[in-house]
């Protein structure tokens, strides 16, 4: 009879290793935000994070008259605005001609983190963001991705 010990033991270390599984992966929670601010036909996009340095951040800004004119009737030719930005001490910025806008509602979203990142960012929050937190995450095609957006009255 000794030797039904060991095996159920055996077998209830199995059962219970077997029901755990995996850990999930700790998340990591990112704080975003964005502002703007207009001088003299040039519109600043500026935001606070508490990403690491060297990480970024994508922005696009798209003015109403984009979606409302033909593309070959536009007064401008960067109505849609998109590029990173490089996280510095808790901070971001971009800087964008509004030469020749309109008038008109203009948007602004912030992402992150859409590859390529640097290594010690993708360490921290994943390759696809699965170690990504916070209140503004959401999936994107299969990438949990923190998404921010400003909208704003572009005046001349």
């Amino acid at each position: 009879m000794l030797w039904r010990t060991p095996s159920v033991a055996l077998a209830a270390a199995l059962a219970a290793c077997r029901g755990a599984g995996p850990a999930p992966p700790e998340t990591a929670p990112v704080e975003l935000t964005i502002e703007h601010r207009s001088e003299w036909r040039t519109l600043w996009l500026e935001g606070a994070t508490n990403l690491p340095d060297g990480a970024y951040v994508n922005y696009q800004v798209t003015h109403e008259a984009a979606g409302a004119t033909e593309v070959a009737d536009w007064p401008a030719t960067n109505l849609i605005e998109s590029g990173r930005s490089a996280v510095q001490d808790g901070a971001y910025w971009a800087q964008i001609s509004t030469f020749n806008w309109p008038p008109g509602a203009v948007r602004v979203v912030v992402r992150f983190p859409l590859p390529p990142q640097p290594p010690h960012v993708v360490e921290r929050y994943g390759e696809f963001g699965e170690r990504l937190g916070g209140e503004h995450v959401a999936e994107v095609r299969g990438m949990r991705t923190v998404e921010v957006e400003h909208a704003f009255e572009h005046r001349r």
